[in-house]
Order: structure tokens, then sequence, then C-alpha cells
């Protein structure tokens, strides 16, 4: 039965912040009928990963109408040298070296299995699957983790569209069409400051962005009321892509019946009694929508990754903004200036200073219980409800996901 099924490979970036919104995108495209291959390395994440799923290589595990498996390969470091490989760029190296070559193993002995692959879909730190799909003709996808306005910021960089800061001219403001505000050097994803001390992971998001116009479309973890004038920019300026915004994904995952997870802890139920108790606890990682979701909290602080802040704005949680780099200090700025559901705790790394406890007493206090509290909860209300319209069947992002899935079944690029 499976080999009649349409098979879509997911390749995800060993990180639990991407490994996290791919996975839920897996299954709701397994929900649909068809049969996901969710591929990824044994370390640092794999091995958690098969003891919270009781996961065996390749074994069909079924998600609504359709199946999903994992499968994990060896690129070649251990959990101790992960540190060192990752500042010296050889950790890049060494999974895209092995990820070629481990992919291309796994799509030909599909192939002898009579499961052929049909698309390959990556997230953003793994930018040469869409080679490995080009060099095989195989259709692929990108899912972008961050939000639609940071992909704007890369793409106008990587085309020199707009003005950036440079080192001689490092404080210039950033302006980006349809953009609701103009950046400030601090605000804009800080991998594209001159500062920037993370290279490596400048050059593989623009390496993403550069190989887009290879993909068949782009899916966006956002949804279209809440950066509906940037995607309408964007999807003129880019007409060769599919601009698909699916999100909130953890919404629309919540909706499928399935124990496969992401989680690489056990945690979850502990927190959840916490919060019952409303106690104090430590955990290593928890179901973060869950927590978020419980009337127990009254607002959130966060270092404003976007799946914490697509997964506080739909729980109608404000936030205390404390981003330290990357896509978080251009979030924390629209969450505060344009979401107007967050207070500014720190403007990122660049800020080089400790925030004192006294500051941010101050700022639970404005986000909770003084004059400001019942604007940030009154808004944050608004992009709840407007979320979970749009993941509602007929909404937006239940339409966009439809048509997608519609073009997988069909084999229409």
């Amino acid at each position: 039965m499976e080999s009649s099924l349409t098979h879509v490979m997911l390749v995800s970036f060993p990180s639990q912040g991407h490994i996290n919104p791919l996975l839920r995108l897996g299954k709701l495209i397994a929900s649909k009928g068809l049969l996901v291959t969710f591929v990824t390395t044994e370390e640092p994440l794999g091995k958690k990963m098969r003891q919270a799923n009781e996961i065996q290589d390749g074994l069909l595990k079924p998600v609504g109408l359709g199946f999903l498996r994992f499968e994990f390969f060896d690129d070649g470091f251990t959990l101790d040298d992960l540190e060192n490989k990752q500042k010296s760029g050889l950790l890049f190296t060494d999974l895209e070296v092995a990820g070629k070559r481990e992919i291309k193993k796994l799509i030909k002995r599909y192939e002898e299995m009579k499961q052929p692959v049909r698309c390959l879909i990556n997230n953003a730190f793994v930018p040469w699957v869409c080679d490995v799909a080009a060099e095989l003709q195989i259709p692929s996808a990108v899912l972008w983790v961050q939000s639609f306005a940071c992909l704007a910021a890369y793409y106008y960089y990587q085309h020199q569209l707009a003005k950036f800061p440079t080192e001689t001219e490092p404080e210039i403001d950033v302006e980006v069409p349809f953009m609701p505000l103009v950046l400030k050097h601090d605000e804009i994803p800080s991998f594209l400051h001159p500062s920037c001390r993370f290279s490596i992971f400048t050059d593989h998001i623009l390496q993403q962005i550069k190989r887009l116009p290879n993909t068949f479309s782009i899916l966006i973890d956002t949804f279209e009321e809440l950066e509906r004038d940037i995607i309408d920019h964007m999807s003129q300026l880019c007409p060769e892509v599919i601009i698909y915004p699916i999100g909130p994904l953890f919404m629309r995952a919540k909706t499928i019946t399935s124990d496969i997870k992401g989680d690489i802890s056990d945690s979850v139920n502990q927190c959840m009694e916490w919060l019952d108790s409303k106690g104090g606890m430590i955990v290593e990682w928890c179901a973060q929508e869950r927590v978020l979701a419980h009337p127990a909290v009254a607002c959130f602080l966060s270092h404003c990754g976007w799946n914490s802040t697509v997964e506080a704005l739909s729980s109608g949680v404000p936030i205390v903004c404390l981003p330290q780099w990357g896509d978080q200090v251009t979030n924390a700025v629209y969450l505060v200036d344009v979401f107007k559901t967050g207070v500014r705790l720190g403007r990122g790394e660049s800020d080089e200073k400790i925030v004192s406890r006294e500051v941010v007493a101050e700022k639970l206090l404005e986000a909770t219980v003084r004059e400001k509290a019942v604007e940030l909860r009154e808004n944050a209300r608004r992009w709840k409800k407007e979320a979970e319209a749009t993941v509602e069947y007929g909404g937006s992002s239940d339409k966009n996901f439809g048509e997608f899935v519609d073009k997988l079944v069909a084999n229409i690029w």
C-alpha cells in the first residue's frame, strides 16, 4: 500500500528549534494520505528522539490517512566535539558532505523499494538539500522557520536592493518596502550586521536565499493576517516561487492524533502538574505551546525566537522581550512596535550589558499588572483569535496548505 502513496522526504538541520516545526509539517502532510520520511542526524538529538518516540529506523508510523517514518544518519561528529566544530564552521561542512551522500543513498534505496521520493523539503540551514533535489531532478520546497519580514530582509541584502550597515557605516537604518517600520542597525537580523560573530550562519542563510528560484515553493510558519503586506510584496518580487503562509504550524498539528513528537525530554507532564500547583520548576525542555496555553501563565519572558513568538501570539500571551542574536532582535521590535504585545527588556547582544533583577522585575510588572498590561492583553487576545481563524477550515493557512498538498499529490510544480 505504501508504494502507492505520494512520498515526501523532509530533511532537517539538527537543532530542536528546526526539528519541531519541520516535524509538525511532516505530520500534517502525512495526515492527508501521504508517505513522509523525516531525516536528520544521529547526533545531537537523534538518539533522544528515538527514545521519545520508540523509533526504529524506517518503521512506518500511522498519522491520519498516511504514514511517517524516521531516518537518522551519521555526519561524523560526536557531542564532545560539537561545540568546537560549530565555532570553526566544520559542523556545516561535515553535515553537507555526509548529508548529500546519505540522502542520495536513501533516495536510491526507496526508489528500489518502489517508493520514489516525489518532493524534498528542507529548512534553512541545510540549503544543499536543494542541490541534491536539482541533481536528481526531484522538485523541492523550503520551510522557512523565521518571520517573513526576516526573509525579506535577507532577500534585500542578498540582491543589494537596500542599504545595510557596513564596516564604514555600521549604524545606518534599513528600509525595506512594505515593512511597517524602518529597522535600526541593531534591529535587523544580526547575521546581516558587519559586527556579527557568526558569519557561518549568515553564509548558510544567504545560500538558501540564493537557491529560492530553484524551489517550487516556500512554506512559511506564519499567517497572512500577521504579515500580509510584506507577503504580498515578496510574492510580486519573486513570482517564480509560490509563497504559502501555513502557520501557526503548532496549532494545525494539534488537530492530528499522533504520538510522534520532536521533544527531547519527557518532562511535559511534570511541567503541567507544576503549573496546576503554581510552584517552581526548571526543566531541560518542555512542550512550550502547552505551557503558554495554561491559564496560570500571565506573561512570557522570551529570547523571541520565531517559534516562541508565534506560539505566544497564538496563545494570547504578552511577552517580555530579551533577544540575543539572529532574527530574535527583529522579532522583538515587531512584538513591541508592530504586534504591540511585548515590552522590551533588552536589545540583543549589541547591548553588551547585563540586565539587573530590578529591571526584570519592573518589566514583568509592566507586562502583567501596570496600565500597559491591559493593552498588551487585548492585543494578544486579538492575535490569538486571528491565529485560530486562519487554521480553521476555510481559513487562509488551511487553504494554502490544502493547495500545497494538492500539488504534491497531483505532481504539479
